[in-house]
């Protein structure tokens, strides 16, 4: 014979169920719960002691009918008749006829009176009239009669079902929490309150576990089945705080929160189903109650904005922005600091449709044998003589916005102007030649200005007029002048990537040319030291360069380019405000930004508002109070609070959609791998790379520096050494170069010049 098995046996759970009901007739009123405090956070509180990792379970299952208002009406109407043949009543007691018998209702005394009339021929007659009188109801007594259900109260009612059930591992323990659940309705207790039906008045109180209840009751909790064991009607005002979410005043931890109030989903909101020409959002729930993928059109936005805590899903809804436009044929610029975002974004664009546009420059490379592109600001291939005042604007603006001159610093800029105009007009000559691979290239800039005799050699092949301010002007600066300028460039050279990148001299990198054929551009950068926040904004110019140069063109004939940029914040301190010149300037050329950022306060000031003013696709997630009181003034009428309550992947968003500023409104976000989840081809990869080899005609970062800098043997020349020869192979044999000047230290009473 099998052992009883323990109480408390591992597997077993005993449930405790009790069925509420009005303790007196429906007509009286129960207490309407305040919501300070709210009765929910009693509910909190025993659900609080429930251990759900040990199986333990409590419910309180509230099912509302309504009740028709013609039902209410025959039911107020036999109150009334009941109140009326009851009499007038004082104190919860009856007042008896005058003469009658105080007998316990008028019908009684009546009788006798019309019987005592009839005896005396009608000689009591006027008193017993006054005894009708008597018995007559007042208004008072009618109103007590019909209770809640008065005309002028004018509410909704319903029928009520009220089941309790509990699970836990002992009996005692399901009994102790189920008293603990019903506490919670003492909350309603006035006129009337809510007792449990089945037997209660001994030790053993089953309730509705008893097994002539059992069956009935649990078939109303599993399906749904409305069937209380009594008629029990209550007002919408009674019920109310059981309606409702829990409230600001329940401040139980254990609550699921609404997350505030925030609008519903425009219904003019175009539904994503992969087509071209819209920006993606997520999901949202629309005023029909369909939960759709929405969109916004790409001709909507201009410029967008992404605030929220790290991980809750900024960088996650721009990937897949930008898959999708790319797919979409629409060019994309993605510049990611750390390379999280463009390491992620990868196997998804190995599609053959789009490996050839992808363009990939790695600057967090530190294997030697890794290949990078190339980009020399210097380069003079393809262009003439009238565009070397374009090269020099863009190379002093980009090292002059990466060290942040401003408006400062003269002579680092007019040392560093005359020359990026020296090197220009040399790499021009080597164009001439047929040789553009010796143009110089950044990293010849400091051999111009540390190397006296390469210098005077160079300077023996250009015109009179570009040697006059080196031998005329320079001599005289102050030997503290020149490090200034050099020591952008020093920095760039820590890096093998950086100096790989910048150290070749035919460009392959070209972000005028990347808009005009919609490439795809990932930019992945190491996200530390100083060369980082250079060549972050040396690329950031150079951006607002080339959409610069887009002047002139017709707007419709113009491809229109995505930008993208993680960590807006870490990126704005190296832009020197060029993002801010971006918002502001670079729409009419179809440039269109989008930045993420945790905290748009810990933006400079001048991209900030740049940024709020321009932004037509503003989108929020979680922040802390003081992010969250900046967001949300853009955003009526959502609250901080709910802001930052809200969950990870979840957004609140406002956008322009035709035209018109929408209300915020929620977007569930969707991550990349679920929807793009056919085209992840991560066997695919080498494929794409060998594609970007071609496309950037990529070298790797050892193959670069050696051609240079040269080798330690002596057989192979720099960069900068060939240039020379190259120059002095057409030099006649009888001449001689100048000269070298010597340069004059001048005292300066104000220090040296800070840059």
């Amino acid at each position: 014979m099998p052992k009883k098995q323990p109480k408390d046996a591992p597997g077993r759970t005993y449930v405790a169920r009790a069925e509420l009901v009005l303790a007196r007739a429906d007509h009286r009123r129960l207490a309407a719960a305040s919501l300070t405090p709210d009765p929910l956070q009693m509910m909190a509180a025993a659900c609080a002691h429930v251990d759900s990792e040990r199986g333990e379970r409590a419910d309180l299952v509230v099912d509302l009918v309504p009740v028709s208002g013609r039902r209410v009406a025959r039911w107020r109407r036999r109150l009334m008749r009941r109140a009326a043949r009851r009499g007038p009543s004082a104190y919860g007691e009856q007042i008896a006829p005058a003469g009658g018998g105080g007998g316990s209702g008028g019908g009684g005394g009546a009788w006798f009176g019309q019987v005592a009339a009839g005896l005396t021929g009608g000689a009591g007659g006027a008193k017993a009239s006054g005894a009708r009188r008597a018995s007559s109801p007042r208004q008072t007594d009618l109103a007590d009669g019909v209770g809640k259900f008065l005309p002028s109260a004018d509410t909704q009612v319903f029928a009520v079902q009220v089941l309790v059930r509990v699970e836990a591992r002992h009996p005692a323990r399901a009994r102790t929490l189920l008293h603990q659940v019903m506490a919670v309705m003492d909350a309603w207790r006035g006129e009337n309150w809510w007792r449990p039906v089945g037997p209660r008045r001994t030790g053993w109180r089953p309730y509705s576990s008893v097994w002539w209840r059992r069956a009935s009751f649990d078939r109303r909790y599993r399906t749904g089945e409305f069937a209380p064991v009594k008629r029990q009607w209550v007002t919408a005002r009674e019920v109310a705080a059981l309606l409702k979410p829990a409230s600001v005043h329940c401040v139980a931890a254990n609550v699921v929160r609404t997350g505030g109030v925030v609008p519903p989903a425009p219904s003019q909101l175009p539904e994503w189903t992969g087509q071209p020409g819209v920006v993606p959002l997520g999901r949202v729930l629309g005023t029909d109650g369909r939960v759709r993928l929405a969109a916004v059109p790409q001709k909507d936005v201009l410029f967008g904005a992404s605030f929220g805590k790290s991980g809750f899903g900024k960088s996650e809804l721009a990937l897949v922005q930008a898959v999708t436009l790319a797919y979409g044929g629409t060019g994309i610029w993605f510049l990611d600091p750390h390379g999280a975002a463009v390491k992620r974004a990868l196997p998804y664009l190995t599609h053959p449709a789009l490996r050839d546009r992808v363009w990939l420059i790695d600057l967090s490379a530190k294997d030697p044998d890794s290949r990078v592109g190339s980009w020399n600001p210097l380069s003079m291939e393809g262009r003439t003589a009238a565009e070397v005042q374009d090269v020099i604007g863009a190379v002093v603006g980009g090292l002059a916005s990466a060290q942040g001159w401003g408006d400062g610093a003269p002579r680092a800029r007019a040392i560093l102007s005359h020359a990026v105009q020296v090197l220009a007009h040399v790499a021009l000559e080597m164009c001439r030649r047929g040789r553009p691979d010796l143009q110089p290239t950044l990293f010849s800039i400091t051999r111009l200005l540390t190397d006296e005799e390469w210098r005077a050699e160079v300077l023996e092949y250009l015109p009179a007029r570009l040697r006059r301010f080196w031998q005329t002007t320079f001599p005289r600066y102050e030997g503290g002048a020149v490090p200034v300028v050099t020591q952008t460039l020093e920095q760039l050279e820590t890096s093998d990537s950086l100096k790989a990148f910048l150290g070749q001299s035919r460009s392959t990198y070209d972000v005028r040319a990347a808009m005009d054929t919609s490439r795809i551009v990932l930019l992945r950068c190491s996200g530390t030291g100083s060369a980082d926040q250079i060549i972050t904004s040396l690329l950031l110019f150079d951006l607002f360069r080339a959409g610069c140069s887009r002047e002139g063109i017709d707007q419709d004939l113009l491809a229109a380019m995505f930008a993208f940029c993680d960590e807006l914040t870490a990126i704005d301190g190296s832009s020197r405000g060029y993002v801010a010149a971006i918002l502001e300037q670079l729409r009419k050329y179809e440039l269109r930004l989008m930045g993420m950022t945790q905290m748009a306060m810990r933006l400079s000031a001048e991209t900030r508002m740049a940024l709020m003013q321009n932004q037509s696709l503003l989108s929020a997630s979680a922040a802390d109070s003081d992010e969250a009181a900046f967001v949300t003034k853009r955003m009526e009428p959502v609250a901080p609070q709910t802001l930052m309550s809200l969950p990870k992947w979840t957004y609140v968003m406002s956008t322009m959609l035709r035209g018109e500023r929408t209300t915020p409104f929620r977007v569930s976000g969707v991550p990349l791998h679920q929807v793009f989840a056919d085209y992840h081809h991560p066997e695919l990869l080498p494929e794409l790379e060998k594609a970007v080899d071609v496309s950037l005609r990529r070298r790797t970062v050892r193959s670069v520096l050696r051609d240079l800098d040269g080798d330690d043997t002596g057989r192979l020349l720099g960069l900068d050494d060939r240039i020379l020869a190259e120059l002095s192979a057409l030099r006649p044999a009888s001449a001689a170069p100048a000269p070298v000047p010597q340069p004059t230290v001048l005292t300066s009473t104000s220090g040296s010049e800070i840059g």
